[in-house]
Parts: structure tokens; C-alpha cells; sequence
């Protein structure tokens, strides 16, 4: 009420009492005048703060996003950063290892021996491509594998190719040995390429960890 009275109502006029007759009317006529109750403010004079009031049942603080190390602003959250991490290659175990070339070299050589015969580019490529694959996933400490199964399996598709007829020089142990023995003899050339490209690979996946220990 008397700040609205206050708003309407006008000031006296600042004035320098000449007696005391006009001091004591000056005195009379500010008794008489509402009392105004604004503040004075430097930044907003005659305007009174405003504060807010948190509602009832509402925490202070609440609705607002909190900004800390474990959260960041969209799009650059802990997802798209898994996302642009790169995904690392699974490696191989040494039984990892002689599955993945045996296993292809074995059923390369059947499918040769029934499809033409013998054992031809077939049999070598993919033995080839399987143990230079092999070589670049086995993991460092059997890169010993590498290098070791590439001759076995080549000499297990051999043997599967004898089962299927190429050379067979009949039954029993000595017969398939003397049997692989002559297909070692006539094809040599995809168990050095094989080999000696898993081994070169090897060397120098194995160069490549030293370098790496020393720094």
C-alpha cells in the first residue's frame, strides 16, 4: 500500500527554509508524506531484487543437464568415441594356426584329385593363400607356427590327395609314405613359395616386435 501511494504521490520540493515558520511547514508537510520503501540499488535504482524460489518436492538444481567429465554434449559422447575407436584383428593360437592352413590345403588337394586327377595350381594356390594368411594373424608369441605347420599341412594334403588315388602305390604306412615321397618330389615348388612367404612374413612381424622392445 504505500509503496503504490508512494509511486503517485509527489515529493516536496527540496527548498532551504528562510525562518522558522517555513522550517516548521516543511516539517509538517514531510510528516504528512507516505513513506517510500524502494530500494536504491547502483545497477537498478528503485527496483528491488527478484529471487526465485525453488517449487515444492523439486530438488535445487533439477532439469538442468550436468556437464562433467563422463558426459559431454551430443555427438561426442562415450559412444561415437567406441565407434570411431578402430576394431582390433582377432589372433591366431598355433592350433588357430594348423586349422586355418590345414583344413583348406586338405579339402583344395580332394577337390583337385577328384575334379582332375592330381594335384595341380588348385592345390597350390590355396595352400599358398592359406599360409600366408595364417602368417599376418597368428599372434606374436607362436609366430613359430607360422613357419612350422605350413610343411605339415602341405604333407596332409598330399596324403589326402593319395587317398584319392593320385600315386597310390597301394595299402599300408610304407606304401602312402613312398606314395608321398613321389608327389613331394613332383611338386616342390608351392610348399617352398608357401613356406618361405609365411616365413618372410614371420621375420619380419618378428624383426618388427624387437625394434619395438628396444625403443
Amino acid at each position: 500500500m504505500n509503496q503504490g501511494a508512494s509511486r503517485l504521490a509527489p515529493r516536496p520540493a527540496a527548498r532551504i527554509p528562510a525562518n522558522r515558520r517555513e522550517r516548521d511547514a516543511l516539517r509538517r508537510e514531510r510528516m504528512a508524506a507516505p513513506l517510500d520503501f524502494r530500494s536504491t540499488s547502483p545497477s537498478r535504482p528503485g527496483v528491488r531484487p527478484r529471487t526465485t524460489l525453488p517449487r515444492a518436492g523439486v530438488a535445487p538444481g533439477a532439469g538442468r543437464t550436468p556437464i562433467g567429465p563422463g558426459l559431454s554434449r551430443p555427438g561426442v559422447g562415450i559412444g561415437s568415441a567406441a565407434a570411431r575407436r578402430p576394431r582390433r584383428r582377432q589372433a591366431l593360437t598355433a592350433w588357430g594356426v594348423l586349422l586355418t592352413v590345414t583344413v583348406p590345403t586338405v579339402l583344395a588337394a580332394a577337390a583337385d584329385a577328384l575334379l582332375t586327377g592330381g594335384v595341380h595350381w588348385i592345390f597350390g594356390l590355396v595352400f599358398v593363400a592359406a599360409a600366408f594368411h595364417a602368417a599376418t594373424l597368428v599372434r606374436r608369441r607362436d609366430l613359430l607356427a607360422g613357419v612350422i605347420v605350413p610343411p605339415l599341412a602341405y604333407c596332409a594334403g598330399l596324403l589326402a590327395a593319395i587317398e584319392c588315388g593320385v600315386l597310390d602305390a597301394g595299402h599300408g604306412i610304407g606304401n602312402h609314405l613312398a606314395s608321398l615321397g613321389a608327389l613331394l618330389a613332383l611338386k616342390p615348388r608351392p610348399l617352398f613359395l608357401g613356406t618361405g612367404l609365411a616365413a618372410a612374413l614371420i621375420a619380419a612381424r618378428w624383426a618388427g616386435t624387437r625394434g619395438g622392445a628396444k625403443r
